[in-house]
């Protein structure tokens, strides 16, 4: 018989982590086919690799035309936004288009940013976008390896820290955004100075700590027996962790680099 699952502790781990994923779609009972390690792997890859093109097209552009560079990312990124506040409340049987339309997105926000930060922030210094590539690969293996050996597990309170972190983050974020609109902003968040880059180094380990709960989401849904379709939302959720890593980990090294 297959194993029943904690009710409790997936509505939790789910609920109180990544909003990509929620506990009433991985229940098992709902489809044929069930969700793989395997398959969400591969989904993953597939939509990195999505990512990876149109972020190399849109830095080749904005590398041409410095102007397209901010137009890309902030289309991309509201457009990435928006098409995930989608995908994550409307929950779509076969999400695979709309989470590809979102991968794509995403990527042309990171190419215009990426080329935004090397060259008007650190005045055309070549190499830091490199460097935040290979750090974020490190850091993911470094911590699907704690994950691995069950040095760091996803408890709840874990869980409650991180996700309260991760939204005081936001806030924050949410915060500057606003007060930018009034020529201002949150002191020191943007600086390369001690504290600013003790404020990108305290997010950054906040992003990583992220990727923990995304590993546990997705081994219960494969062990579970969650429907097919939910190797996309899980594919989904780890992307989206893994571009703010990256975001945060350009943003600490540009500062370092500055």
């Amino acid at each position: 018989t297959r194993e029943r699952p904690n009710r409790g502790l997936i509505h939790m781990v789910f609920r109180r982590g990544n909003p990509a994923l929620n506990p009433e779609y991985f229940r098992s009972g709902m489809s044929a086919e069930r969700m793989t390690l395997n398959g969400t792997i591969h989904k993953t890859l597939f939509l990195l690799g999505l990512i990876g093109v149109t972020g190399v097209m849109a830095y080749s552009i904005s590398s041409q035309s410095p102007g397209m560079g901010m137009l890309m990312m902030l289309g991309g990124g509201l457009g990435g936004f928006i098409l995930a506040l989608v995908i994550i409340f409307t929950r779509p049987a076969q999400p695979q288009v709309l989470i590809g339309m979102y991968a794509l997105l995403e990527g042309l926000f990171i190419g215009g940013f990426s080329f935004v930060i090397e060259n008007n922030y650190l005045g055309g210094n070549e190499g830091v976008v490199f460097q935040a590539l290979i750090a974020t690969a490190a850091v993911f293996v470094t911590m699907l390896t704690l994950y691995r050996f069950r040095i760091v597990r996803p408890t709840k309170k874990y869980i409650l820290a991180v996700v309260s972190m991760a939204g005081a983050i936001m806030m924050v974020y949410m915060l500057n955004f606003v007060m930018s609109i009034f020529g201002t902003g949150i002191p020191f968040l943007h600086s390369s100075g001690y504290i600013g880059i003790g404020i990108s180094l305290l997010f950054t380990g906040v992003a990583a700590m992220f990727l923990i709960i995304d590993f546990g989401m997705i081994e219960n849904g494969v062990k579970f027996g969650a429907p097919k379709n939910m190797e996309w939302y899980g594919a989904f959720g780890l992307v989206m962790t893994l571009i703010w890593l990256y975001l945060e980990m350009l943003k600490l090294i540009a500062k370092l680099r500055d």
